[in-house]
């Protein structure tokens, strides 16, 4: 029965819960991740190609939002620096 299944899967072009497990163990890995996605996208073949493009849409999203976050958060925090004036002190009297 377990041989008729993994023959049906194969035939389907379907991944196993183990296939994904490892799938996602490798996207864990800093370099390993950027490398397999690609792989996998440009990988007619491959039952994980359009997992790899819509996990590429994914982090280019995440890339975008973080930059503009980043942005966002600068200008807050140097607008709340107090404007001085470096020639004008409070401290010493002339």
């Amino acid at each position: 029965m377990e041989h008729q299944e993994q023959v049906t899967r194969a035939n389907n072009n379907q991944l196993g819960i183990m296939d994904w497990v490892w799938t996602l163990l490798l996207l864990v890995l800093p370099v390993v991740n950027i490398v397999m996605l690609i792989i996998w996208a440009v990988d007619r073949m491959n039952p994980r190609r359009n997992f790899a493009i819509a996990y590429f849409i994914i982090m280019g999203v995440g890339f975008v939002l973080g930059i503009l976050l980043a942005i966002v958060f600068t200008i807050i925090g140097i607008s709340l620096i107090p404007d001085t004036d470096p020639t004008y002190s409070t401290t010493y009297t002339y």
